[in-house]
């Protein structure tokens, strides 16, 4: 009995996987700084953001899922290892990391807060010049639904390859 509900189980998430790829997926190229990132349209609705015209903010109407998109010039001249810490140290919740891979020029901060989960991806382009960043979270009662999204949104984010 157990392998037949393993496999029931492990059927129904590759069904539900497959759903959400033939779904409507959305991606934009954003104008100022020509990161590039896709969502899905029936999980995301656009929000506010106005005042910072380089960032932009998704709710879900399905979940207390959201996320943000955005770039900003890098002025301080951080490398992805000092922007880290720095995150750490001074912004809250980063206590309960699980996961925290990183490259020359990227870093993931991902674990929970309460009864959400996180991922936040940073990306410097352009030499260092560009800080890109997406950051997901969403409630731990429905990672069988998000986790397979935010997996697929972190695979289509993607800096500007032309730098001015």
């Amino acid at each position: 009995f157990a392998t037949v509900s393993s496999l029931v189980f492990v059927f129904s998430i590759a069904c539900f996987s497959a759903s959400v790829a033939r779904e409507g997926w959305r991606t934009e190229r954003e104008l100022t700084f020509g990161f590039s990132y896709s969502y899905p349209t029936h999980l995301f609705n656009e929000v506010g953001g106005e005042d910072r015209p380089s960032f932009h903010y998704f709710e879900s109407g399905r979940s207390d899922a959201k996320f943000l998109v955005g770039a900003w010039d890098n002025e301080k001249e951080d490398t992805p290892e000092s922007f880290k810490r720095w995150l750490t140290a001074n912004a809250e919740d980063y206590e309960d990391l699980t996961y925290r891979p990183r490259g020359r020029s990227w870093f993931v901060l991902s674990g929970y807060r309460g009864d959400q989960i996180y991922y936040e991806k940073v990306m410097f382009s352009c030499g260092g010049r560009i800080v890109n960043i997406l950051a997901v979270a969403y409630p731990v009662a429905s990672r069988r639904i998000f986790d397979p999204v935010v997996e697929r949104m972190e695979d289509r984010f993607r800096p500007s390859r032309q730098c001015a």
